[in-house]
């Protein structure tokens, strides 16, 4: 586990954000910078490229499932009856797609085994 990583959260729902960035400095991640839609958070990562990024389904564009390709270390966030979710797991792997709904430890799990 490398705390030092800074993460990135991505999804137009603040209360969701709010959650995931608690969950994550409870667990020792006190680098996490949220973007509330794609394109605030495409000018985080073509500035840092270093981010670890937590983004939802629904905030993907085509630009940026591009810039996630590219990047080592990310985890799409997506509901389970979402038809874009079997779509994503196709083109980014499985291993690449967490669903709702998210647990503590499933989160800290698959950050872990990305990191």
């Amino acid at each position: 586990m490398n705390f030092s990583n800074p993460i990135l959260i991505c999804d137009e729902n603040e209360e969701f954000r709010i959650l995931i960035r608690d969950m994550l400095t409870r667990n020792g991640f006190f680098h996490v910078v949220e973007a509330s839609n794609t394109e605030e958070a495409l000018e985080y990562l073509k500035t840092k490229n270093e981010y670890f990024v937590l983004i939802s389904a629904n905030t993907l564009t085509n630009e940026s499932l591009q810039l996630l390709q590219d990047q080592k270390s990310f985890l799409v966030l997506a509901e389970n009856s979402n038809p874009k979710t079997i779509f994503l797991a196709a083109k980014l792997g499985v291993d690449k797609i967490l669903s709702h709904p998210i647990h503590t430890r499933k989160l800290m799990t698959r950050i872990n085994s990305s990191i």
